[in-house]
């Protein structure tokens, strides 16, 4: 179906004044997958993006070129997927989000295009990397736990220093007085 200029103008107003702002979006196509997608498993893939706070709109590929000019050509229906609530997450927000749901359930749909990070294009096998990278917080979690286990060695260690000095000393006066 033809969209009207006023309704392009639209568009290209939110994803240049929303989605391109954005840290990071990724980019999916139905192009070449292996089997169709009818509108169930539309709205079943829909649900479980927006549970995590992941919105999907199907653009136009002439207006995402319009809008970011790195990606390459695209073929075939494309679907955005960015945040819902265009709050500005980290860069691998939506690829931990969006990744997992098609790996799990529709990995036969759609394809990975790529994602936009920080207004540059990178491609399908460095999404679905970036979705695996750990979050600030599981990095910050992960320093913080091995700092934790540091310190913990390092009390017993400390500790340790008396009891051994003390028993050293008394096996010494032992020594001294036989």
């Amino acid at each position: 179906m033809a969209i009207s200029y006023s309704q392009k103008v639209a568009i290209l107003d939110h994803l240049a004044n929303n989605v391109a702002k954005q840290k990071s979006v990724v980019l999916l196509t139905t192009a070449n997958a292996e089997e169709s997608l009818d509108a169930v498993l539309t709205s079943q893939f829909r649900k479980k993006a927006f549970a995590d706070g992941v919105s999907l709109q199907v653009i136009k590929n002439t207006l995402i070129k319009k809008t970011f000019q790195d990606v390459p050509d695209l073929e075939g229906p494309t679907y955005l997927a960015y945040l819902a609530d265009g709050t500005d997450s980290d860069e691998i927000g939506v690829p931990k989000s969006v990744v997992p749901i098609i790996n799990k359930d529709f990995k036969e749909n759609f394809k990975i295009v790529g994602s936009i990070v920080n207004g540059e294009f990178i491609d399908a096998k460095a999404t679905i990397i970036l979705s695996k990278t750990p979050s600030l917080e599981e990095s910050m979690a992960k320093v913080a736990g091995g700092i934790n286990q540091l310190a913990t060695k390092l009390a017993i260690s400390v500790n340790e220093i008396p009891t051994k000095l003390s028993r050293a000393v008394s096996e010494y006066s032992k020594t001294i007085q036989n």
